[in-house]
């Protein structure tokens, strides 16, 4: 990652009460959360985080190493974010950013998120159910990525995006597919969403978390497969709007 913020703040000017930075999937964007502002309290305000390689820092090459990630995501929150009250969310990959990000904060003295949302991501040390794929040819890939249902049909059977979305998928595929979690508990509640047909990190894989926080967990399922985000999105982010309620409530 090169220096400078990767946010995309979607709440405007105006003073929000929370921020909820939110973390793509592999290949994803920042640009994927947009449509969340209109469906959270006003005052909770959307942030996208806008990776390497993709939309406004296209020309930058994808992040290689978990250290390189972490390392200039905590520099850039650590300037613009933990001095107010915020929240993290992330699905597959951003899952994985966000808790690592999370340690990483907690370990510098910053304060916790008041919830972290893992999305569509196994508990540390839970083995994959898939051969990896971002060693796969491209055949291969563009049908695992169908299977999936994650990305439109028509970027799968355009052979000039496909071209274009190859370089930072896979080095997004590489990088989740790698994780060596970090140890230790995080201080901040954890909520786990996940679908019901979701073969790739079911969610018996993701019970596990309860195990990596010192605060409170839930975990929520619905009738969707890995992407789960975008097939139940009014469900998906009404549920994480009433858990940063209840928790804010509580406090």
């Amino acid at each position: 990652m090169t220096p400078g913020t990767p946010l995309v703040r979607f709440s405007g000017e105006a003073p929000v009460a929370l921020q909820l930075l939110c973390f793509p999937y592999a290949g994803g964007g920042a640009q994927l959360f947009r449509s969340w502002q209109a469906l959270l309290p006003p005052d909770v305000g959307v942030t996208g985080v806008s990776l390497p390689g993709r939309e406004q820092r296209f020309r930058e090459p994808p992040v290689g190493t978990w250290p390189e990630a972490v390392e200039t995501l905590a520099g850039v929150f650590a300037r613009e974010v933990v001095q107010r009250p915020y929240a993290l969310f992330g699905h597959s990959l951003g899952a994985r950013l966000a808790y690592e990000l999370t340690h990483r904060l907690q370990a510098d003295g910053h304060r916790p998120p008041e919830l972290l949302v893992v999305s569509a991501c196994r508990a540390p040390g839970v083995p994959p159910r898939w051969p990896p794929m971002h060693s796969m040819d491209g055949p291969a890939l563009t049908d695992r990525l169908r299977e999936m249902n994650g990305v439109p049909e028509e970027v799968l059977a355009n052979r000039h995006m496909m071209a274009l979305l190859d370089r930072v998928l896979r080095a997004d595929l590489r990088l989740a597919e790698t994780w060596v979690a970090s140890t230790g508990r995080v201080g901040a509640p954890i909520l786990a969403l996940c679908g019901e047909r979701d073969d790739i990190d079911p969610y018996q894989d993701m019970v596990g978390w309860r195990d990596h926080t010192s605060a409170d967990f839930a975990i929520r399922s619905f009738p969707a497969g890995h992407f789960v985000l975008q097939e139940r999105q009014e469900d998906f982010v009404a549920t994480i709007a009433a858990r940063l309620h209840t928790l804010r409530m509580a406090t």
